[in-house]
């Protein structure tokens, strides 16, 4: 009879030695991604002249959120507001917690669009009345969206020179440090880009989620740091394999949460952290095992082991 976590023992000792042999090769492929993404968010910035897909907490604009039961097609409702506007909208669908059921519509358009025009355009796309009992209004400015914009973009450079200067402290290793923070943004330019190709909105909800996985990379970082510079009683492969099963618990406790937060509330807030989080969880896999580790064991100048030739 199989034993399953003998058997993942040895598929992951099999995947370590595979990495340590061949670690120099496989760091292209996070390389290889970073430079796609980084790609996706430049092509995204010629085509529209901003780097990312700009919600309405950052573009500024106004929404409005109807609670209604009436079921109707958000494509035919996008389509009906978006002719009277004279712009295109977008229509998200509301559910209760950890349901199907349709409980309202958020319609969103841009700047400049009246709100007492956009109620009408949507009660007539929606065939109810909408008075305030039913609804609600948003409204964010341009410019206060760009201002917490820059400000989210400065608030980012200092968590990356605090993680560098954590990092120098505990390991006192430029490589270390360096290598810790070319790990976290990579994250970043990865999530901005996949944000940028799937048309996800970026909004201040993405900037506190990308804040919350710069600190996730940062933990799974060092602790990989850690294993591979500070512990020398026992080979490379058993501190690895060890570091693996611990991040693989991270990981998996991390998406069963994230994809909670996702599906089990209708707050575009919530929602928009979560998908920032799915996004860099996954991500983050090849950027601190392939990229950091690798660039890592390249600094400690560690030689990949033969191969045993069977006889």
């Amino acid at each position: 009879m199989l034993n399953p976590r003998r058997e993942i023992s040895k598929k992951l000792n099999g995947l370590v030695e595979y990495y340590l042999q061949n670690y120099r090769k496989m760091m292209i492929l996070p390389i290889i991604l970073v430079i796609f993404f980084g790609g996706a968010v430049g092509v995204y910035y010629f085509m529209h002249g901003e780097a990312i897909n700009e919600g309405i907490s950052l573009a500024g604009g106004v929404s409005i959120t109807i609670s209604t039961n009436a079921s109707v097609s958000p494509v035919s409702i996008a389509s009906s507001v978006g002719k009277t506007l004279g712009q295109p909208v977008t229509v998200t669908v509301t559910h209760p917690p950890f349901s199907t059921a349709v409980s309202g519509y958020t319609v969103t358009a841009g700047k400049n669009v009246n709100a007492t025009v956009l109620t009408s355009a949507v009660a007539s796309a929606l065939g109810i009345p909408i008075n305030s009992k039913n609804s609600s209004i948003n409204f964010v400015s341009a410019t206060l969206g760009q201002s917490q914009l820059y400000s989210s973009i400065i608030l980012l450079g200092v968590a990356f020179i605090l993680v560098a200067i954590v990092s120098l402290f505990y390991f006192r290793s430029k490589w270390q440090a360096f290598s810790n923070v070319v790990s976290i943004i990579s994250d970043v330019i990865n999530i901005v880009g996949v944000m940028d190709l799937l048309g996800i909105k970026f909004g201040t909800a993405s900037i506190a989620g990308i804040l919350m996985i710069m600190g996730y990379s940062a933990d799974r970082n060092i602790i990989l740091a850690t294993n591979i510079l500070k512990r020398g009683e026992a080979s490379m492969k058993y501190r690895l394999v060890h570091t693996i099963k611990t991040s693989m618990t991270m990981d998996a406790a991390a998406i069963v949460t994230f994809l909670v937060l996702f599906l089990g509330t209708s707050n575009s807030t919530i929602q928009g952290i979560a998908i920032v989080l799915l996004i860099g969880v996954i991500f983050d896999d090849f950027t601190v095992w392939i990229l950091n580790g690798s660039t890592q064991l390249y600094g400690l100048g560690y030689k990949e082991e033969p191969v045993p030739v069977s006889t």
